[in-house]
């Protein structure tokens, strides 16, 4: 799938879209519990579901990255089924929106396909 955004497409091509737990200059995904304090540093729309989610309650976080001038593309909150709670585009000019829609649409994809495991 082509973002439409050259050097979005060569970082796809080059890393992929994470379905595991890591990182790379281009995302990052983890994997949080409820009350995880490492939700300091997410989204505020995000840090509240996390936060105030029972500890048993597992989230995944991926974020999206470009790497030359460090700007965050977007990220995005699933539960522990792989559905989409929340979402932050940072970008607000339209093509880089069109861009953060279909990174969305990726990891929806590799989400749906790899359940978090309880």
């Amino acid at each position: 799938m082509q973002t439409g955004i050259k050097a979005v497409d060569q970082l796809i091509a080059k890393h992929g879209i994470l379905a595991d737990f890591g990182a790379d200059s281009f995302q990052r995904r983890l994997r949080l519990s409820g009350g995880d304090e490492r939700a300091n540093a997410l989204p505020f729309c995000m840090y509240q579901k996390v936060v105030y989610a029972p500890l048993s309650q597992f989230f995944t976080v991926h974020h999206f990255y470009m790497p030359g001038n460090k700007g965050k593309l977007a990220s995005f909150l699933f539960d522990e089924k792989g559905t989409l709670i929340e979402q932050v585009y940072y970008q607000k000019v339209a093509r880089w929106v069109k861009v953060c829609r279909k990174l969305q649409q990726l990891v929806q994809f590799k989400a749906a396909d790899m359940p978090i495991a309880a």
